[in-house]
């Protein structure tokens, strides 16, 4: 017999995508934020494949679950995540369109993962931070990704 308040357990082939999802639905706070950013940032397309139908059930677990931030909302990860799996499963394009909406995109780690090709690097024009010109490896798109802080490091994307 199943309780009402049960959850039907969902599992998935891959792994990585798999643990990923126990946790999106585990409802425990902590879990939900680390798996979120991994999400966030994830660029393995079977991950994404196996990911992308399950955003509805992710949206009605995480619903009403206080995630906590400071400065930040936490649940600014959780929401680009789930941003990130509709616009995978739309297959609405390159997901380097997506930078310009996390401002957690670091332009040297998505250079070390083979995601975006250094063009050149030199200060913002406001004299604040760097400024990482790069190109994307997939789709070819050329974007400018500017070092900003404020009480956290983020970036700026803007298409170039």
């Amino acid at each position: 017999m199943r309780w009402p308040w049960s959850s039907q357990l969902v599992r998935l082939e891959n792994t990585q995508a798999d643990a990923l999802l126990q946790d999106l639905l585990s409802r425990d706070a902590t879990r939900i934020v680390d798996a979120a950013r991994t999400v966030a940032r994830l660029f393995d397309t079977a991950v994404l494949d196996a990911l992308a139908p399950h955003v509805g059930r992710i949206e009605s677990a995480c619903a009403g679950i206080a995630l906590g931030g400071a400065l930040l909302s936490l649940k600014t990860h959780l929401e680009f995540a789930l941003r990130r799996l509709n616009y995978w499963q739309a297959r609405n394009g390159c997901l380097c369109a997506l930078n310009p909406h996390y401002p957690f995109f670091d332009p040297r780690r998505l250079i070390e993962q083979g995601q975006m090709q250094l063009l050149s690097v030199d200060d913002a024009e406001d004299g604040w931070g760097e400024c990482h010109h790069v190109a994307c490896t997939q789709c070819g798109q050329r974007w400018q990704a500017t070092d900003r802080e404020y009480h956290y490091p983020w970036w700026e994307w803007k298409v170039t």
